[in-house]
């Protein structure tokens, strides 16, 4: 939150451009140079010799002395407006001011939030006198900061001044103090001190005293901006600490508790990977990884890291490695170095979690000897340093991760827990404001489960089928070929006589294959009796004679063989008539659309047909589970088992039947998994005749007799815990 910056205006500085004895601009030294975030810039020198001709000042030096200063100013409020630390500020602040008023040195003294003393931050040429805590000097410039800082007013030390008293307190120095407080909130928090050299006019220190305290303005509020941050950055720290303190405490399971550790824990400190480990050191594993939701505990890795976990544990001091691994003992070295090169890991920091030890469960331990419940393991793995910020995160997370492990690990440890749990719940039921209604709903149970077990009802078995005609004949085509001719018409209502043509094939391979054997046997027919013309000259010698004979019989052969062959062709070619198998109604609807000029393979079905006379039965899918009931209900009743059905073409209206008979094998019929077959028999004439329809659904129940009305309802229920759970023990 910033707030908006004062205006500044140059002090008047005309004495201090004038003045003989102006010093020099000083040499710039940081305070911490190795630690400093930003090094200080070259500063532009200001020219600022006197002109000492005939007592007159140029116009021209005192311009750019004054911008030069202004553009200094504008830099300190940049610094201000651009500065992330304090530290980051400061280092730019100090050599500013002290070019700005081509002073010798400047320091910025800073309260010690736990002492309350004030301690040197940053500083240029800072005399050794002052450095020295136990020197006289030192502790009379110490009370004079102290005084400046209860006061809280800006002042102006003459050198060597003000050490007078039991308790003196002055400047000990040659130099002009310019002492400014800092303040955050109406408190003193540091000073701003400035080592001017003396002998300026009155005039000139006011105006360095003006100036000093115009820039100590600046940095005061670059300091209360800096507060309020650090506020706003410590509220949200502190609530996401209670959003992860919520969310670790909400499970009592330790599965649960080691996710939310992992997976909150790495948002909360913001780093690569924490992990968390149960056990003791002996049985230590890894429970939970940030970003994962399983864990292969046989990985390598995984059985590294559990292993240097218990390890860790055992010395039951946290370890804290970014780098170097020197001062640690073999025994963890080397498990560490290997751990470290397969994770790539640049910080690891493993804190064993403890809790209290309870002598009457482990008499063994001292009672005071903290037990191991587990490990926090925060990664890092592209930064190696443990800033101090990050040390007490971690270690502040582990505090609350280790309550959290405790309870969930004492919880887990009850015995029988989830007994208690539900006798727990159960006495919960009859606390005095839930009495009536627990007993109403018990009462209420009890009468249940009388009327589910003492009163019997029907027990009937489910089933899908079919409406299926006792004679009918499936149509099927005996050779491949093409549809040219339908006979039938497409109403589904054509009677037909056995041996009837129902329709013609074409077969054009077939075709071919008989003229072309007709061309083979007129080749060989005449070659044949061209070698009968042969056979009859006298002028043919022994072995021409022997040659001719030989392709007459060669001859003959071929042409029987090819008679054979047509023989099985035009027989081929008689079976593209399709004919009627027996006397009944063809039942296919549409016939020409579905197979005219349609390539048609063998045993393709064509056509159904089916006798106007038949009877009609129901064949039922029964599921296997089912079957042991319906064949004891068979075994134990002398008549035939009824049957109730409805067809889907009429769902409102209950037809009844009795069983025929139930096929001895099972097949997989449809969606139920294996079903045996169930023949049905009833009256055809309680049925519409324009309902009897092939292949028209059914459903039906098998009526087993009476069963108690809780097992009618959830025997289904408790044979597949028989079959699928009890059977295992």
């Amino acid at each position: 939150m910033s707030q908006p910056s004062p205006q500044f205006n140059t002090p008047n500085l005309g004495n201090f451009i004038t003045d003989p004895t102006g010093p020099p601009a000083p040499h710039h030294q940081p305070a911490n140079p190795e630690t400093s975030p930003v090094a200080p810039p070259e500063q532009p020198k200001l020219n600022i010799e006197p002109q000492k001709q005939m007592g007159t000042v140029d116009p021209g030096l005192v311009n750019q002395t004054k911008n030069q200063i202004r553009i200094l100013v504008e830099e300190i409020h940049q610094f201000a407006q651009n500065s992330s630390t304090v530290d980051e500020f400061m280092d730019g602040f100090t050599p500013r001011i002290t070019t700005a008023l081509a002073s010798t040195g400047a320091a910025i003294w800073m309260v010690d939030s736990e002492s309350g003393n004030l301690v040197l931050k940053h500083y240029i040429n800072v005399p050794e006198t002052l450095k020295l805590t136990d020197q006289t000097a030192a502790i009379e410039h110490q009370r004079l900061l102290q005084k400046t800082l209860n006061t809280q007013q800006p002042l102006l030390v003459q050198p060597a001044s003000g050490a007078q008293g039991g308790n003196p307190a002055g400047n000990p120095t040659d130099y002009l103090l310019i002492l400014q407080p800092l303040r955050i909130d109406k408190t003193a928090v540091g000073l701003i001190e400035i080592f001017q050299r003396p002998g300026a006019g009155l005039t000139t220190q006011r105006g360095y005293l003006k100036f000093v305290s115009q820039m100590g303005d600046v940095a005061s509020e670059f300091l209360s901006n800096q507060k309020i941050r650090s506020y706003a950055f410590e509220r949200a720290m502190w609530k996401r600490r209670e959003q992860f303190i919520g969310t670790i405490h909400q499970s009592l399971h330790t599965q649960d508790v080691a996710y939310a550790i992992a997976n909150e824990g790495r948002r909360l400190l913001e780093c690569d990977r924490v992990s968390v480990a149960t056990g003791r050191d002996r049985q230590c594993r890894v429970d939970a990884v940030s970003g994962l939701d399983t864990i292969e505990r046989r990985a390598t890795q995984v059985k590294q890291l559990a292993h240097l976990t218990s390890l860790i544990i055992r010395t039951r001091e946290p370890l804290w490695y970014s780098g170097t691994s020197d001062n640690l003992a073999p025994q963890i070295r080397e498990p560490l170095h290997e751990y470290v090169d397969r994770s790539h890991t640049k910080m690891l920091a493993i804190l064993p979690l403890f809790r209290e030890s309870n002598p009457a469960s482990d008499p063994s331990l001292p009672q005071n000897k903290p037990l191991p419940v587990g490990a926090l393991i925060v990664e890092q793995l592209s930064d190696s340093r443990v800033t101090p910020e990050l040390k007490n995160n971690i270690e502040t997370v582990a505090l609350h991760c280790q309550s959290a492990m405790t309870n969930a690990t004492e919880h887990q440890q009850i015995f029988l827990l989830p007994v208690w749990k539900l006798l727990g719940q159960f006495v919960s039921l009859f606390q005095s404001s839930r009495r009536t209604k627990t007993i109403s709903i018990i009462g209420t149970i009890t009468v249940l489960l009388v009327f589910l077990t003492c009163f019997p009802c029907t027990f009937g078995l489910g089933a899908k089928g079919n409406l299926i005609p006792t004679e009918q004949h499936e149509v099927f085509a005996k050779i491949n070929g093409t549809m040219e001719t339908i006979f039938i018409s497409d109403d589904g209502d054509t009677f037909v006589q056995q041996g009837q043509p129902l329709a013609q094939m074409q077969n054009s391979d077939l075709e071919l294959a008989i003229d072309q054997i007709n061309g083979q046997i007129a080749i060989q027919e005449a070659e044949r009796n061209s070698n009968l013309q042969l056979q009859n000259r006298n002028d043919l010698s022994q072995f021409e004679s022997v040659e001719v004979s030989n392709n007459i019989a060669l001859a003959t052969k071929t042409i029987e063989y090819l008679q054979r062959e047509l023989e099985i062709r035009l027989e081929e070619q008689q079976l593209l008539t399709v004919t009627s198998p027996a006397t009944g109604r063809v039942i296919n609807w549409n016939a020409k659309q579905n197979l005219m000029h349609r390539p048609v393979t063998r045993g393709q079905n064509l056509m159904t047909i089916v006798n106007p006379n038949t009877e009609w039965i129901i064949e039922l899918e029964m599921p296997e589970r089912r079957l042991g009931h319906l064949t004891k209900a068979m075994q134990a009743s002398e008549q035939p088992l009824k049957v109730t059905f409805a067809l889907l073409s009429n769902p409102g209206t209950e037809y009844t039947g009795v069983v025929l008979d139930i096929d001895e094998k099972l097949d997989v019929h449809s969606d139920e998994g294996n079903t045996a077959l169930v023949r049905v028999e009833f009256p055809n004439d309680a049925i519409d005749p324009q309902l009897l329809r092939a292949e028209t659904r059914v459903n039906a129940k098998v009526i087993c007799g009476t069963r108690a009305t809780g097992f009618v309802i959830f025997h289904e229920m408790i044979e597949t815990v028989q079959s699928k759970v009890l059977f295992l023990f």
